[in-house]
């Protein structure tokens, strides 16, 4: 944790210094009001006040020039003369202060509070002392904590000080307490007085809590303020990319570049850029520039096999990452061996998929097989790997038993194994026992809101919409954070499942009012809009979100799906869902929507073997089995057709979708469906 600093003070700032409650540091005047009188003035005769109010005069001059000596000496004579006067123990404190006696400074600023409870100076300076006693190797937290106290005072008691919140950044980011330390600082952003400082430690904190949203408009300010420092536009380029901003990352690295064309870092940030709004061949190129004079470099060997992955050359990347990986410790290239564990996955090898996972883990595990505090986290991350590689290869109890491992090696505090068990158990159709498996996660970790989202969501799959949204009515919600776009989609999102698409309307829309570039929210009020057959705006939605980030695979998937659901531009829907699957190519849903483009071309085996391929993956889904009738139907196999047809009737809870398929099984033929 650094250390804090003592901010300067220079005797001409010290002809600012607050005389008076309301008058701050930033706004006092050069020539100083009489020091009041207080507590009871009528001890004191009219001489007297005549006499301290030219003491202080004299004081004051002795500063401007620079006379501490006599400074210190006559504002002692007028405490003498008016000890109930707070204005000349702050002077007084402020000399001390700016010599560094922090124990005379702080004696005066105490006497000038207990003169004055209300005096906004005195709290200004004991909280600038004691944020001096702080400061050190380590900081004591207990004097920072009494100065947090006294700059919170000097906030209420005046509104025009923004220099406190400046210090409260700083006590709170050392303290550990970032969401004050947030407050504190949009405090000083809000009112254009945000320096460089500011703006760095905001955006780090925002990294820290994953706000990368947040982070990239920070960082952007700073970008600008800075006058474009290139440190500034690599950092907002990197909260770009986190927060799914694509386009704009790429166009600020290529600035960047323009002014730094032989950056390492920067090209090959570019290239992820590149890489991440669809541009693969231009991504290759700046990858081959850096791989042409170091051909070994694990970085560029990283990037070239995303880039070979997504777009569908993955046995390419086999042979890059295992390039890669040649003479590496694994402990010091994970993010490639994991890369190369869901490359083999993706390829249908499980078990080689499972093998490479294991490397990974064996690599941050302790030789009894128990994993360290510092691992824990990784160690989660590629235990859940493993479950998912299973799951994806249809491999039902090896997924559970990984689940169970993962309680074992990360203890009862780790909330993974529950999420997955109960996502588990809603895709295989068991509702009720993922109801009875998230209430007993919300008793074991109270404070999780993810399994009361789990809970919602299957209470309404199973028509009890209206005490799924009573249970997350009692979710604490502050107004006015980012809660209230979360919670409005959660809501919108357990209402479209209980077939309430006004109510659900409702809800997306305020998701995107409380932030309209979160991909996600778009995304879901597109969907809403597609099943109230809004088809316009959906589309419009869609496109929004591709214009933020042109590599977002669940918009890419979802627009080449509601075009082939109209039969519109199959072309185009073809293109988008195959840059879908090229990203995440064991996702049931984009499999599917690949095959129904395929059927909507007449193109039938491709069809039938891309829905199957979804099928694998998810085996309880009323969509799959419903469009694998309707495939095999038109292929001929009428008895096959009736059976998925009857599999999705006893899958389907939305209304519209249980006619329709009622109709087919009674008529057996194919009618338009609906995802």
């Amino acid at each position: 944790m650094p250390a804090l600093k003592i901010a300067a003070f220079s005797f001409s700032a010290l002809t600012l210094v607050t005389l008076c409650a309301g008058e701050t540091l930033a706004q006092a005047k050069p020539t100083p009001a009489a020091p009041a009188p207080q507590g009871d003035a009528r001890q004191l005769t009219r001489e007297q006040r005549t006499q301290a109010y030219e003491k202080f005069l004299v004081a004051r001059r002795y500063v401007l020039q620079n006379d501490t000596v006599n400074a210190v000496e006559t504002f002692k004579q007028v405490i003498a003369l008016d000890p109930a006067a707070a204005a000349p123990h702050i002077e007084l404190g402020n000399l001390y202060l700016d010599a560094r006696n922090l124990v005379e400074a702080e004696a005066e600023a105490r006497k000038a509070v207990a003169v004055e409870a209300d005096n906004a100076g005195g709290h200004w300076l004991l909280g600038r002392v004691l944020f001096a006693q702080a400061a050190g190797a380590t900081i004591n937290k207990e004097k920072a904590r009494e100065s947090v106290a006294e700059f919170e005072k000097v906030s209420k008691l005046d509104k025009l000080n923004f220099d406190v919140y400046r210090l409260l950044g700083r006590l709170y980011r050392s303290l550990g307490d970032t969401d004050n330390a947030i407050l504190a600082y949009n405090k000083l952003m809000g009112n254009n007085v945000a320096g460089p400082e500011e703006f760095e430690a905001v955006t780090e904190m925002y990294f820290q809590k994953r706000r990368y949203r947040d982070a990239a408009n920070s960082a952007r300010q700073a970008f600008i303020l800075s006058g474009e420092n290139p440190q500034w536009g690599y950092r907002l380029s990197q909260a770009l990319l986190n927060s799914g901003q694509t386009a704009e990352a790429a166009d600020v690295l290529k600035t960047l570049l323009d002014e730094n064309p032989g950056n390492v870092r920067l090209i090959l940030s570019h290239a992820q850029a590149l890489m991440r709004g669809g541009k693969y061949e231009e991504a290759t190129t700046q990858v081959k520039r850096i791989l042409a004079e170091r051909p070994d470099e694990p970085e560029a060997l990283g990037i070239l096999a995303q880039i070979q992955r997504r777009s569908g050359k993955r046995e390419d990347a086999v042979k890059t990452l295992q390039q890669s990986l040649k003479g590496q410790d694994v402990t010091e290239s994970l993010g490639q061996q994991f890369a190369l564990a869901e490359t083999l996955v993706e390829l249908g090898r499980i078990e080689d998929g499972v093998a490479a996972y294991e490397t990974a883990l064996k690599s941050v595990s302790n030789p009894d097989q128990s994993v360290s505090e510092s691992e824990r986290e990784r160690a989660e991350i590629i235990l859940t790997r493993i479950a998912i590689a299973y799951k994806a290869g249809g491999q039902e109890a090896k997924e559970l038993a990984t689940y169970d491992r993962m309680r074992k090696t990360l203890g009862e505090n780790s909330t993974v194994a529950d999420q997955l068990t109960i996502e588990a158990l809603r895709s295989e159709g068991k509702l009720s026992e993922a109801i009875t498996a998230s209430r007993e996660a919300r008793k074991r970790f109270p404070k999780e809101k993810q399994f009361v989202y789990l809970e919602a969501q299957s209470l309404a799959k199973i028509g009890k919409t209206d005490q799924a949204m009573e249970l997350l009515r009692q979710i604490p919600n502050e107004p006015g954070t980012k809660d209230d776009g979360e919670m409005a989609q959660i809501a919108a999102i357990v209402l479209m499942e209980g077939n309430r698409l006004e109510d659900a309307e409702k809800q997306a829309r305020s998701a995107v009012q409380a932030d309209d570039k979160n991909a996600a929210y778009l995304v879901t009020l597109s969907s809403v809009l597609d099943k109230r057959k809004a088809f316009k705006e959906s589309e419009s939605l869609l496109r929004t979100v591709l214009s933020l980030d042109p590599d977002n695979p669940t918009a890419l998937n979802n627009l080449g799906y509601f075009l082939s659901e109209r039969n519109e531009r199959l072309d185009e829907a073809l293109a988008l869902v195959q840059r879908a699957v090229n990203i995440d190519p064991t996702n049931s849903s984009f499999l599917d929507s690949l095959g129904w483009v395929y059927y909507r071309q007449n193109r039938l085996p491709q069809a039938r073997q891309y829905i199957e391929q979804a099928l694998g993956y998810d085996k309880r889904n009323a969509t799959l089995h419903d469009h694998l009738g309707d495939v095999l139907d038109k292929l001929g196999d009428t008895e096959g057709a009736k059976k998925h047809w009857q599999t999705a009737r006893g899958l389907a809870t939305d209304p519209e979708d249980i006619a329709r398929i009622e109709a087919k099984l009674r008529k057996g033929t194919t009618a338009t469906t609906q995802k």
